[in-house]
């Protein structure tokens, strides 16, 4: 069954779907399997292979090979180079589409054109298209239907074809070997980082997870990795060997070199051609942003030889205007507050290095995080970090831990020279406003843990 596309029944009368409005295309999507709302991913069964999506793809009429596409893989970062990269090729006069996940507010954030997410009007559009082929799918298949990201994959490539993009990119959504997105055949496939991240589905070490990354390289393909550390690039390197794809490696073939708060020099040598840019500002904070903005001028370098066209006055703009709400985002001043989706030990780590040099009174946090994450390492890595912390949970996602067995986990470990005081509110609206209310203007609250509780503030911030 997981073999080739199977031919429809003969003589079964499908029932189509009604889709007449938003909500009805969101409710239809709803009713899938949706193993970002899963607190387990049978990542290692037979549930998860790439014939169902092949075969949506194949009756949509082939979407994958109507587009130009990268594929942009890792652990971290995925969402931030995607989004630089696409910023760069629009100011280089191109039309982006831009397929990532999750979402934080609204499911039209996933389908992007020129970083601008579609209509809720095209997303009924979509499901309208796609809805019918679902259903003829779940009857070959005798039930093994597509799933939620499966079908939102489908709806980023049929929204990317019909808007007559220049560039796709698109951005994996679990590990990268079994991920519906990887049935494309890109122009340049690329691995941001290796972290610890679903060690539980993709290995319990960083090697075995940088396995299941380079799974998105393909054959006679380029390859953009910004992954430094010796072992799992080793691996990436083994896997773009035995596919005769060009590997492009940060350290070797090019170096960020932050010169600034919010500057960076990049150096490159491809081939035997080099260059370099100097004094490139990046708008997203954190030295880590910089890697990542490094990442995304050597895609678009590399797309040179690929037909498109990159002056370096387009890659300056891109820089410029390249932003992601929910990525060490800041929402205001006095206090001073920021919102962070940082859900493992490198991005947390990460968002503790941009605050840590805040100058502030009190630090406060509002934690939630998901049950299949190594969240005493991250609580090991932020307790130092904070005066008082509110453990919650999100309420739109049942992935997410119970604030008793974060405070269990918590009273384990040190905090330092601080004294942490520590809050369990059930009720993450009643967390966010007690956190507010504690706060001084000179004091910092941060948010942080997970897609999930970072789309829920920023909703009740702005008095949604």
């Amino acid at each position: 069954m997981d073999g080739k596309p199977a031919a429809s029944p003969e003589g079964v009368e499908l029932a189509t779907p009604e889709i007449g409005s938003y909500d009805e295309a969101i409710g239809f999507l709803m009713g899938r399997i949706n193993y970002e709302r899963s607190a387990f991913i049978p990542y290692r069964s037979p549930q998860f292979h790439l014939a169902r999506m092949r075969r949506l793809d194949e009756l949509l009429g082939n979407l994958v090979d109507q587009l130009k596409i990268v594929h942009i893989a890792g652990t971290k970062g995925k969402g931030s180079t995607a989004t630089v990269l696409s910023a760069i090729l629009e100011a280089a006069g191109n039309q982006v589409g831009l397929f990532s996940s999750p979402h934080l507010e609204r499911l039209e954030e996933r389908f992007a054109v020129n970083r601008v997410p579609c209509a809720a009007e095209d997303v009924t559009q979509l499901m309208r298209a796609i809805a019918p082929v679902v259903v003829q799918i779940d009857a070959e298949r005798d039930g093994d239907g597509p799933t939620y990201f499966e079908i939102t994959t489908a709806m980023a490539l049929l929204h990317f074809v019909r808007s007559g993009v220049d560039a796709a990119i698109l951005e994996v959504g679990l590990g990268g070997r079994l991920d519906s997105t990887n049935i494309c055949r890109p122009l340049v496939s690329v691995i941001t980082t290796i972290s610890r991240d679903h060690m539980a589905l993709l290995g319990d070490t960083l090697p075995e997870i940088a396995g299941e990354k380079a799974g998105i390289i393909k054959s006679e393909t380029p390859v953009v990795s910004g992954v430094e550390q010796p072992e799992p690039a080793a691996v990436i390197q083994r896997i773009a060997a035995q596919n005769a794809a060009r590997l492009i490696e940060i350290g070797r073939d090019f170096v960020v070199q932050p010169t600034g708060q919010s500057t960076f020099d990049l150096t490159w040598r491809l081939g035997e051609q080099s260059g370099s840019l100097t004094n490139l500002a990046c708008q997203m904070p954190g030295k880590h942003q910089m890697r990542n903005a490094g990442v995304a001028v050597m895609i678009a370098k590399t797309l040179e030889s690929r037909g498109f066209a990159v002056s370096e006055e387009a890659i300056r703009n891109g820089l410029s205007i390249a932003q992601l709400p929910g990525r060490i985002e800041r929402l205001a001043d006095q206090p001073v507050v920021y919102v962070d989706a940082a859900h493992n030990d490198a991005s947390i780590t990460a968002l503790i290095e941009v605050l840590s040099d805040l100058p502030v009174e009190r630090r406060r946090l509002v934690l939630a995080l998901s049950s299949d994450k190594e969240y005493r390492e991250i609580l090991r890595l932020v307790l130092p970090h904070f005066d008082e912390v509110w453990f919650t949970r999100y309420a739109t996602n049942p992935r997410a831990i119970g604030p008793a067995q974060l405070e269990a986990a918590a009273v384990q470990l040190p905090t330092g020279r601080r004294s942490v005081i520590r809050h369990l509110v059930d009720d993450p609206q009643q967390a966010f406003a007690d956190a507010i209310a504690a706060s001084g203007e000179n004091d910092l609250l941060c948010v942080a843990g997970s897609f999930f509780i970072a789309g829920e503030f920023r909703r009740f911030f702005r008095g949604e």
